[in-house]
């Protein structure tokens, strides 16, 4: 994996599974963000428009017709679809061995999922 966006986690010491799941699972949801934007930012611009004309065509529509909107989300589901993100479980599991791994890719939007978590309860 070659880490092109975010600044990553500083490096910790920890017992392995330490982190409440809670936290595990924010920043597994970081770490697949972090990946989509990879890939997105390493699109060529006509490889986009292709890729938009691709879904539009999937979904059965015109050129143009769907909003800016529909046709992101139908390409980041696209993008996912590609892309091969591996399951919670065993994302987990291996995050909690080798953090150290995982930690430079990560955008740092887990902890603002975390923090917004507490104050809402």
């Amino acid at each position: 994996m070659v880490r092109r966006s975010g600044k990553g986690e500083p490096p910790k010491s920890r017992e392995s599974g330490s982190e409440p799941e809670e936290v595990i699972r924010a920043k597994y949801l970081d770490y697949c963000s972090a990946r989509l934007c990879d890939v997105f930012m390493e699109l060529e611009e006509e490889r986009v428009f292709e890729l938009a004309r691709a879904v539009e065509k999937k979904a059965g529509v015109t050129h143009g017709a769907l909003n800016f909107r529909d046709l992101a989300g139908m390409l980041v589901e696209q993008l996912l679809g590609d892309l091969a993100l591996p399951e919670f479980e065993a994302w987990a599991e291996d995050y909690q061995r080798n953090p150290e791994q995982y930690d430079p890719y990560l955008l740092g939007l887990w902890k603002t999922g975390i923090e917004s978590g507490a104050t809402s309860g």
